[in-house]
């Protein structure tokens, strides 16, 4: 049956009667089962698009009405026919369609992608249509994808010949952008616009015989534009991914390098210092630590000390980073040792053991886990072995024996010691003769770590013990062999 409804089609089109045409593949569509529907609709569309005009938009719309899915084959009709206002309708009812589903596979950011290049450049054949209101419906839909619809708009504005309008738009554009990738084609999209509006002034100018004022204000305009191209695009990194410690490091370079340009002047120049240290200020204030990429906050804090001129505004920074939340006892450490060199790299002892002692220093429970990561960093910093090693250091180089001694006892007592550090403390004893206070420390480490660490600890103990004393004390020696060998 389908086959005799499709000969009699194929008969009716070679008669060119357009009218008996259509009303023939009415019949077979209402004759035949909705499974053999298909093969008529190939036949009557082919037929449709030849014929063009009114009969082909009506037959389309009672295709789609049995086949949205295949909207696009009108769109394409409507390009091929450069029916400029029927391709934007079409297009305008398939994004406002939710339940629309492309049988090609078209993503609805490339319908609106399509959509916008109709807008831009058939602008001018269009009537009726608010190309900004539509463009910006779609900017709106499409905040992460939104660079390609922006510079759409953008260049309709310039083919209007509203330059000023169009330049709003870029600017806008270059400031609200969510990706780097929408940055790159809209600053490109802004910097060719720019550059078309000076070749424009400098033809007319060529035409008047004289240089005009709005060439050199194009002029300037551009090269604004382009020296402002790291900043900006920086301003995209920053919206694109906030908590990225590297993005903000590299926005304070910008202005660092800025203030290392020895073309600006001596004020430009601070201006860009104060700039800096307020970008650190933003940066510290802005990034969730526990959320932190490409880096740990605790270098924003040491870059942003650094960033200070005098040692007073140093301080102040160190102070708030020590106080400010990590998201690692390993962060806060650094940033306390980093404090504690910066007042060494001064000579001031006083100040590196006040920021020591206040790490070390713990009023609460000493049980707490350094480990535990559901306790503060700043209530298990005090069980940090590098700021401990840096604190001892400093009490051994300025000769306080009785620090040193407390420091290792404490140590020894918080159970954050090493066997290396117990073996560095009775040396620092055994340096000072104080060989019983020596001997003690090394059974106190072999008491607190046991076997297997201890075999290594008693062989250094009994070298010494042996060293120091030969066979002047047989028994005691005797003892010390026994209590190795018994473990």
């Amino acid at each position: 049956m389908p086959e005799l409804w499709l000969k009699y089609i194929r008969f009716m089109r070679v008669q060119a009667d357009v009218t008996r045409t259509r009303r023939v593949c009415d019949r077979a569509l209402r004759a035949l089962p909705v499974t053999q529907h298909a093969r008529v609709w190939r036949m009557y569309l082919r037929f449709a698009e030849h014929v063009g005009g009114h009969t082909a938009h009506h037959v389309y719309a009672r295709y789609l009405r049995a086949w949205p899915e295949e909207s696009e084959r009108l769109v394409d009709y409507c390009e091929s026919h450069e029916e400029w206002n029927a391709m934007t309708l079409a297009l305008v009812k398939v994004l406002d369609n939710t339940g629309f589903r492309s049988s090609r596979g078209t993503s609805e950011y490339g319908l609106w992608v399509r959509l916008a290049h109709v807008l831009r450049v058939h602008a001018r054949d269009l009537q009726g249509w608010d190309v900004e209101r539509v463009m910006r419906d779609g900017i709106g839909r499409f905040a992460d994808q939104a660079g390609a619809l922006w510079a759409a708009l953008g260049e309709w504005h310039a083919g209007q010949g509203d330059v000023e309008r169009a330049r709003d738009v870029y600017e806008e554009a270059v400031t609200s952008v969510r990706t780097v990738r929408d940055f790159a084609l809209v600053f490109d999209a802004y910097a060719e616009f720019e550059q078309a509006t000076v070749a424009a002034e400098l033809e007319h100018d060529v035409e008047r015989g004289r240089t005009g004022v709005r060439t050199a204000l194009r002029l300037v305009q551009l090269e604004r534009l382009l020296e402002r191209r790291a900043f900006l695009a920086s301003d995209v990194e920053l919206r694109e991914i906030p908590h990225s410690v590297r993005a903000w490091l590299r926005r304070a370079g910008l202005w660092r390098a800025r203030a290392d340009d020895s073309a600006l002047t001596d004020k430009q120049r601070a201006k860009a210092l104060d700039m800096e240290r307020e970008t650190f200020a933003q940066a510290v204030a802005a990034i969730d630590p526990r959320r932190a990429t490409e880096g740990h906050v605790d270098e924003l804090w040491l870059a942003y000390a650094r960033s200070c001129g005098d040692d007073s505004a140093r301080r102040t920074v160190l102070d708030a980073a020590v106080a400010a939340p990590m998201a690692s006892v390993a962060e806060l450490a650094h940033v306390y040792v980093a404090y504690a060199e910066h007042e060494l790299a001064r000579g001031s002892v006083e100040g590196a053991l006040r920021v020591l002692t206040q790490a070390t220093a713990h009023a609460g429970s000493t049980r707490v886990d350094y480990r535990d990561e559901s306790v503060a960093p700043a209530q298990r910093v005090f069980k940090s072995q590098r700021v401990w090693a840096l604190l001892v250091d400093v009490y051994e180089a300025d000769g306080r024996d009785s620090s040193v001694r407390s420091a290792y006892e404490r140590m020894i007592e918080l159970r954050i010691a090493t066997p290396q550090t117990v073996v560095n403390y009775a040396r620092y004893l055994e340096e000072r003769a104080c060989f019983e206070d020596s001997f003690r420390a090394y059974e106190r480490g072999i008491a607190e770590f046991g076997y297997p660490v201890a075999i290594e600890l008693w062989n250094i103990y009994l070298k010494r013990f042996v060293d120091r004393f030969g066979g002047s004390k047989l028994e005691r020696t005797r003892d010390l062999f026994e209590q190795a060998l018994d473990g």
